[in-house]
């Protein structure tokens, strides 16, 4: 049974309204439904599938990244976990830019535990009650991130270069779009109709992590592929997460998953999303 909000304290001051409505609306395009698991370092913001039938979203950012005077205490290692409606936040918090102050604390409205949302501008305060429902410390280990085998392929994506036009084109021609990546960095994009196929090619978008070293680099080149359908991966790429990162990552799981990884913030927060693929 999930915890009751009175063993349990959280406030906190959100001095960055646009970065969570930012994280939430990139989330939204994969589901509405989102856990929030509060720690004493860091916020994750999850959207999370138990198989990987279907589109899944991680978030992680320090908490000093958007809040100040962050409290939170509870009996399990002083986590709180929620789950909400990530529409209703957005919501609640859309005028926060106006807002000299905004502050949320963990709330009981009756019996039914909430998330009160403060906003204070120079005339008035503006007062909003969330409903949110908490977890159990086996739900938010539930919702975690899938344990996947390392990548086949990692690719830097060019999502500046190809987000707009080139998905705007195959996706009239296809709902499906076959990948094909390099560990030299070389990428392909296909979309086949009955009378049509339409190919772009990319290259250049080796990943390096600053490891390399002379062995790896006669390593016998790796080629890797996989299908998805091309909505859910534009879906991804349009994130505002995604779209405003310098930093994307695109890894061919085969058989599993097509991973987007993203650093956001002055690289201080990450969003991993999950893209289940096609049989090829």
């Amino acid at each position: 049974s999930p915890p009751g909000a009175a063993e349990m304290r959280f406030r906190a001051e959100l001095f960055d309204a646009n970065a969570l409505s930012g994280i939430l609306t990139s989330l939204e395009k994969v589901s509405d439904d989102v856990v929030i698991i509060l720690e004493e370092k860091a916020v994750h913001f999850r959207v999370s599938n138990q198989t990987l039938s279907e589109e899944s979203a991680f978030v992680q950012i320090p908490v000093d990244g958007m809040f100040d005077e962050y409290r939170i205490e509870s009996k399990n290692n002083n986590t709180i976990g929620l789950r909400t409606k990530a529409s209703n936040l957005v919501a609640a918090i859309k005028f926060g830019d106006r807002a000299q102050r905004i502050v949320m604390k963990l709330h009981k409205k009756g019996q039914d535990p909430c998330i009160k949302i403060e906003m204070s501008t120079d005339s008035n305060m503006i007062t909003q009650d969330l409903p949110i429902r908490l977890l159990n410390k086996r739900h938010i280990e539930e919702s975690s991130e899938p344990s996947l085998p390392e990548p086949a392929v990692k690719i830097m994506l060019p999502v500046k270069l190809f987000l707009k036009q080139i998905m705007g084109r195959m996706k009239s021609v296809s709902d499906d779009v076959l990948i094909t990546a390099t560990s030299e960095g070389e990428m392909s994009l296909q979309v086949n109709a009955e009378m049509v196929t339409v190919k772009t090619f990319f290259n250049g978008l080796k990943h390096t992590d600053g490891s390399s070293s002379e062995a790896d680099a006669k390593q016998t080149k790796v080629t890797s592929q996989c299908r998805l359908n091309i909505k859910h991966l534009a879906q991804v790429l349009n994130t505002r997460i995604i779209s405003c990162s310098d930093f994307v990552l695109g890894c061919i799981v085969e058989t599993q998953a097509f991973v987007v990884y993203a650093e956001f913030g002055q690289n201080i927060g990450s969003a991993t999303f999950y893209i289940p693929l096609l049989t090829m």
